[in-house]
């Protein structure tokens, strides 16, 4: 009987077209949110979005600068600005050999490795960069082999480029880390001869990397020049994740190089965070557009039961027990909102991740948590606001 008396002036089509729209809206917001987890989570190759990307850059090599020497080297002051951007975590210069260095190795004792020798460079970075595992990768003075680490993309060129090219016979990584080879460093007073070894190979920095001791001895005993004294002429940034679009910009507007493919997930990235913005923006504007409905509606509904309601607190109802019916009726109808939208977005992402699944690329499965919570926590907002405008309403009638 209270329920027929504080509902019996109900508009359903109004009430049809707040609760449409809440689904819409609702279906939009959640629906970008994961659209954004999930190619985040691709883009990075793994769910975990806070994995670091590095970053090796250099100055643009100028016609001016070839012409006239100029210097393409990163100052100190240039290195702060860098740390001083956004989702950078970490800088450090790459130190460059300055002497004149070989390297060459016997075929003796080697099954299936060739002898060969060839002219090079060494780079160092500092410790924390380097993403070979174990503690193989150290030097000081004294010590009888000089660790190397090679980008595994070399052995891949060897195997596939060079030895059929030369006739020679491929090799695995495990053999070509039994190899010692000889570091030739020529000076003007001679030869000196150094041990090397294959320490690992990287898939992060594409050099030729040996440990920042080694570099600094050799610079300064081979060619007069002290560590931290001569300009990088590039440099090794480490990201909190993909790299922002504030830092992509910065390297374009200041002439800095880095691998095109290494940035194409940050701009796949910035892409999808356009997408995402934009449907979130029309999902919240439809969002609350269904909520001023629900408002309208219920403050509509109170003022045409003005009668009924204010009989009711003068024989003695409570105020607060009549608005915790509405409640309880707007309760039910947000919670349909919820359920019906998160499996509409379940629905449609099992579809879609098929879809995309056929065309080799796989998306993470079910619907991030993230998503759970948001759609929860937009429902229980909508609630409470409802929730204010009952009990308000009811409140000035009660007076």
């Amino acid at each position: 009987m209270l329920n027929r008396l504080l509902f019996s002036h109900q508009r359903p089509a109004q009430l049809l077209v707040a609760i449409f729209g809440a689904l819409i809206g609702l279906l939009l917001l959640l629906g970008a949110l994961q659209l954004y987890f999930d190619f985040r989570a691709v883009l990075n190759g793994s769910s975990d979005l806070n994995s670091a990307q590095y970053l090796v850059i250099n100055k643009e090599v100028s016609l001016i600068n070839t012409l006239f020497g100029g210097k393409n080297g990163f100052s100190e002051r240039e290195l702060s600005e860098l740390k001083k951007i956004n989702g950078v975590k970490n800088v450090a210069p790459l130190t460059s050999s300055q002497f004149s260095v070989s390297v060459s190795m016997s075929a003796e004792g080697m099954q299936g490795m060739p002898g060969m020798s060839t002219d090079l460079f060494f780079e160092a970075v500092p410790d924390n960069f380097i993403d070979v595992e174990g503690d193989v990768f150290h030097w000081q003075e004294g010590d009888s082999l000089v660790p190397i680490i090679l980008p595994r993309d070399y052995i891949k060129l060897y195997n596939f480029g060079f030895a059929p090219s030369q006739g020679l016979p491929q090799v695995t990584e495990g053999i070509v880390r039994l190899a010692r080879f000889n570091i030739n460093i020529r000076t003007k007073t001679g030869t000196n001869v150094f041990k090397g070894k294959l320490a690992g190979f990287s898939e992060r920095i594409n050099t030729i990397l040996v440990p920042e001791t080694f570099i600094d001895y050799a610079n300064e005993q081979f060619a007069a020049i002290k560590p931290g004294t001569k300009t990088p002429n590039r440099v090794i940034i480490e990201c909190e994740g993909t790299a922002t679009s504030e830092l992509v910009d910065y390297f374009s507007q200041n002439g800095y190089e880095t691998s095109a493919e290494a940035l194409r997930n940050s701009k796949l990235n910035s892409f999808l965070r356009v997408i995402m913005n934009v449907l979130v923006g029309i999902g919240c504007v439809i969002l609350l557009l269904s909520l001023l409905g629900f408002l309208q509606y219920s403050q509509l509904l109170l003022s045409k039961s003005s009668y009924e309601l204010e009989t009711l607190i003068r024989i003695g109802y409570d105020y607060k027990k009549m608005g915790m019916k509405y409640m309880k009726y707007y309760s039910i109808i947000y919670a349909g909102i919820y359920v019906i939208s998160i499996s509409a977005l379940w629905i449609f992402k099992g579809y879609f991740a098929s879809y995309l699944k056929g065309k080799d690329f796989d998306l993470p499965a079910g619907l991030s948590s993230s998503v759970l919570i948001s759609g929860f926590c937009f429902t229980l907002l909508f609630l409470v606001i409802n929730a204010f405008s009952v009990f308000s309403g009811l409140k000035r009638l009660a007076k």
